[in-house]
């Protein structure tokens, strides 16, 4: 017996059908409150420098729903908004009982670095793709490389500017595609399929929900038809490969470089170039597509040829309304590692039924 990544909450007997909404409310409420903090810390300091004229220019900036990448100011709010719902969602599952917050990164119940160092390789792959693609025709080889400033034209930031984008870009936005891909490819997959008896059923409803809300919550930002697909086909590509992988890890990674790569290229502020990435093509859509296939296949070979551990090495727990049995082992029967498991992950027989199931110790150390 096995247990897929979109189940692994029910490997753990205290799992309850209501305990993800319980991590949902959390999630909320932290969300609400620390937006209320960024605004405090960006619009006084604004307000007070600035005055009414700057809060009321930012607060249109912000509200157009487009992100401006030429923006330092508006682009850091953005992103840090996004951020701060990576430790949202941690702590969330761990309030909630729903598992420790490990359960959201792999089978393994954490980050497995090795296995993240070997997908750089496809990503990279994908990275330098796409930069070809994105800048044909931004060139110009007379007298040398440079930029053809007669088809982009010209920037219309300074180098400080653009040097502080870039290194914003640099700082949050690997945190902004983790804390997406841990809510959409990890809490709302792995609570739509614990909720779903039949596990196939479970799979196909995960993957098509979160999908099309990924999708659908990039309307308000003013995508158009052409731009759903694009980010529909990117979230439905990696919701597969995160159940293929049993982890985060590529999907993280994959989403960190594809958004890195938009933002840096758009920084100069080209004059001749539309800045608006909502603004989808169907060949744009058709490239997303693409690469993001030609990712899932080197990530498929690359797992295959490691042989990477893609699902837990145990079952699903029994579980018990009330209090558990005399016969059953009595609270034991409720934690982590209890006896309540079928086939524990193997470890030390001395320390059996007593190690928490995020911990590494005896865990066999695959990749």
């Amino acid at each position: 017996m096995s247990v897929p990544y979109h189940r692994l909450p029910r490997v753990d007997a205290r799992w309850r059908w209501w305990r993800p909404l319980v991590a949902l409310a959390f999630l909320v409420g932290w969300y609400v409150a620390s937006q209320v903090v960024i605004a405090v810390a960006y619009f006084v300091p604004i307000g007070a420098s600035q005055g009414a004229d700057g809060l009321m220019g930012l607060q249109d900036d912000l509200s157009s729903g487009a992100l401006d990448p030429t923006d330092p100011l508006v682009l850091s709010l953005s992103l840090v908004s996004l951020v701060v719902l990576l430790p949202g969602i941690l702590l969330a599952v761990k309030i909630a009982r729903v598992g420790p917050a490990g359960i959201l990164s792999s089978t393994r119940f954490r980050v497995r670095w090795r296995w993240t160092l070997w997908c750089l390789l496809p990503t990279l792959v994908i990275a330098i793709a796409m930069f070809l693609v994105q800048t044909w025709g931004m060139f110009s080889f007379d007298g040398g490389l440079g930029w053809d400033h007669d088809a982009i034209g010209q920037s219309t930031v300074s180098l400080g500017t653009l040097t502080l984008t870039i290194v914003l870009v640099l700082l949050l936005v690997p945190f902004q595609g983790a804390a997406e891909e841990y809510i959409f490819r990890g809490f709302l997959m792995q609570t739509i399929g614990s909720w779903i008896p039949l596990r196939v059923v479970g799979t196909v409803v995960a993957v098509a929900v979160s999908t099309v809300v990924f999708a659908l919550l990039h309307i308000p930002n003013g995508y158009n038809v052409w731009g759903i697909l694009d980010v529909g086909s990117f979230g439905l590509v990696a919701a597969i490969i995160v159940l293929r992988t049993g982890g985060m890890e590529a999907t993280v990674l994959q989403h960190a470089f594809n958004n890195i790569m938009i933002f840096v290229l758009q920084a100069p502020g080209w004059s001749k170039i539309d800045l608006d990435s909502s603004n989808g093509t169907m060949v744009g859509w058709l490239i997303t597509l693409g690469t993001s296939l030609a990712f899932w296949g080197m990530v498929e070979v690359l797992a295959s040829w490691r042989g990477l551990d893609r699902r837990f090495a145990g079952s699903e727990a029994p579980r018990f309304r009330g209090t558990a049995p005399v016969w059953a082992g009595g609270r034991r029967w409720t934690r982590p590692g209890g006896t309540g498991w079928d086939v524990a992950p193997a470890r030390d027989p001395e320390t059996a039924g007593s190690v928490p199931v995020d911990s590494s110790s005896g865990v066999a150390a695959r990749t």
